[in-house]
């Protein structure tokens, strides 16, 4: 299935939604689809924070990771600090305050996309406070065209952008999801650590990502000081399945970007969490 015949059959199931909700989620306007993600953004008390990401991926995907990582720290805004992975690469469920990356073999090349970010919400709506990353290795690691370095590597970049809440632009940036793109966009440029600035500008009252615990000595071996260490972030009460982005004919609630290339789904879970799924088709 070609691009433009998925992205047809999105566009129609999109429109069958606004008049036939599907159970479990909320059909969005047109509109709140494809607004900017500008409005996407995690709750910090201070305009320059430390993202913790959760490293889920396999030896083909970490060196790519790290360097993407590398390459997002040059800006003064958002540091992305790698973590071990909270989840399975298969279910790459969120865990609040952090992001979670993933690899897996997510469905069969010929149908499908390269990559897929989630953007979970807090109870209110207004506030990431957790996101996935999902690298498609049916496409990355198979017998297709994106089976090549800076197709791995645009990826990558592309989709971790989107965490902090970047949206696409048209310039030299791995934020530009044109088919081009991801054989020659390999790295974040300026504008784009400028507009993170500019998202990032305010401040909030509290805190929605993960802070970094410092290790407390106990008392003998073994011991812990008797406290429990269980994870006080936690997890989201659900997580949204990868199982509709399988098949771009089952994607819920979804509208494509400007471009055609790219999909944002909004979509509530069960619990009424708000759910931003970014999905980059391929060809």
């Amino acid at each position: 299935m070609t691009r433009r015949l998925a992205q047809q059959i999105v566009i129609t199931a999109f429109a069958l939604a606004l008049v036939i909700p599907p159970l479990g989620s909320v059909a969005p306007p047109a509109t709140l689809a494809l607004q900017s993600s500008n409005s996407y953004h995690w709750e910090r008390k201070s305009s320059q924070f430390t993202l913790e990401v959760g490293n889920n991926v396999d030896g083909n995907w970490n060196s790519v990771l790290d360097a993407v990582i590398s390459d997002w720290n040059n800006g003064d805004t958002v540091t992305f600090r790698k973590v071990s992975g909270a989840t399975s690469a298969q279910s790459c469920s969120p865990k609040t305050g952090t992001v979670q990356v993933c690899n897996g073999q997510y469905g069969t090349a010929g149908v499908g996309w390269l990559g897929l970010t989630r953007l979970y919400f807090n109870s209110r709506g207004d506030h990431v406070n957790a996101a996935t990353v999902q690298m498609n290795d049916s496409y990355l690691f198979g017998n297709s065209d994106y089976n090549n370095q800076n197709a791995r590597r645009h990826t990558m970049c592309h989709e971790l952008g989107h965490t902090p809440g970047l949206d696409h632009v048209n310039t030299s940036s791995c934020m530009n999801n044109s088919n081009n793109a991801i054989f020659n966009n390999l790295f974040p440029i300026s504008d784009d650590f400028q507009k993170l600035a500019q998202i990032y500008k305010h401040s909030d009252s509290s805190d929605s990502v993960a802070k970094s615990k410092k290790k407390k000595k106990g008392k003998g071996k073994g011991k812990k000081n008797g406290k429990s260490r269980k994870n006080k972030t936690g997890k989201p009460a659900g997580s949204a399945s990868t199982q509709n982005f399988f098949d771009p004919a089952v994607v819920p609630d979804a509208a494509t970007s400007l471009d055609g290339s790219e999909t944002v789904s909004v979509e509530r879970l069960e619990d009424g969490t708000k759910v931003v799924t970014f999905v980059t088709w391929a060809e």
